[in-house]
């Protein structure tokens, strides 16, 4: 499960992007909403989002109980560790609320990632229109949430021209490691939004300074499928052959994906297959000509055709 944080200040315009982005990505998401008071307005949103939308994938957990940047508030940890366990979704986005302080969120999560939960480099909405008066009333809790953003969204920017992008650009203080997305996200393509979701976040602590280091996650190579065939083998028994299946599936000759071939064998044609390192052996009527098909990654193609002419 991958988390990530999507913060900005009330009114920002965070559960509008958040909508945006289940829908544009087609991923399967989780949202945990963490409101300031009882009632979860937000939440109620993304249900009524939810109920209406069938295609989009999209379950809603709500935190109402205090908020989840407190360091003592045990039930954040726990309901992420339940959502893990239980509901075990592609990703899971963390809505706090506006008056949170991501650096507290991140230091919690930090303490519960292992090898099943990764952090998403976090995302922050600036209002365009009125980040001003958030950056004066409350500077404390704005300049926390660019100072944890991998990403800078700015919101309400619908009518922005690139010189408005970088007025507001030039009015936020943030590291050079940030990016800031110079338009407005109803313009993005498929690619842009899971972009975001491939950006991870490294939390680095030293001297009592934290540090976050983003990076993009590697494209993980994959080998490509080939394939050998042959009409020949010295095959004359059924056990002969089932032994020859049983080695294929050994890891000895590549990663054998698919066999599967004709063959007659003491007078009597014969079907064989290779699924999922299972094989069978069955009776089949005559086929036109025998033939043998080994389809994998990294195949020895040589000792592949030794095995079935010893």
């Amino acid at each position: 499960m991958k988390i990530l944080v999507i913060s900005g200040f009330l009114g920002a315009g965070k559960t509008s992007f958040i909508k945006e982005m289940v829908k544009k990505t087609g991923r399967q998401f989780v949202i945990l909403e963490n409101e300031f008071g009882e009632l979860g307005l937000d939440g109620e949103l993304l249900k009524q989002e939810q109920s209406q939308n069938k295609d989009v994938d999209m379950k809603v957990w709500e935190l109402t109980e205090g908020c989840i940047c407190c360091s003592l508030n045990l039930d954040f940890s726990y309901s992420v560790l339940t959502i893990a366990n239980t509901l075990n979704p592609d990703y899971l986005l963390i809505e706090p609320s506006g008056v949170a302080m991501p650096s507290k969120i991140l230091e919690q999560l930090n303490r519960i990632v292992y090898e099943d939960i990764s952090l998403i480099a976090p995302i922050t909405i600036v209002d365009g229109r009125h980040y001003q008066e958030s950056k004066q009333n409350y500077p404390d809790y704005f300049q926390d949430q660019l100072n944890t953003a991998g990403t800078i969204v700015v919101s309400k920017s619908e009518t922005f021209t690139e010189t408005d992008f970088q007025a507001v650009k030039k009015e936020l203080k943030f590291a050079n490691n940030v990016e800031f997305l110079p338009s407005h996200y109803s313009e993005w393509h498929k690619e842009q939004w899971l972009a975001l979701l491939d950006k991870g976040i490294e939390i680095q602590q030293k001297n009592n300074k934290v540090n976050y280091r983003f990076f993009r996650h590697e494209a993980q190579k994959v080998d490509p499928l080939e394939n050998i065939s042959f009409s020949s083998h010295h095959i004359s028994t059924i056990d002969q052959l089932a032994d020859k299946l049983f080695w294929l599936t050994s890891g000895l000759f590549g990663k054998v994906a698919r066999v599967k071939g004709y063959a007659k064998i003491g007078g009597f044609w014969t079907k064989f297959d290779i699924v999922e390192s299972q094989y069978t052996i069955t009776g089949c009527t005559e086929m036109p000509d025998e033939r043998i098909v080994v389809i994998g990654q990294q195949l020895n193609h040589q000792a592949i055709q030794q095995l079935f002419m010893c």
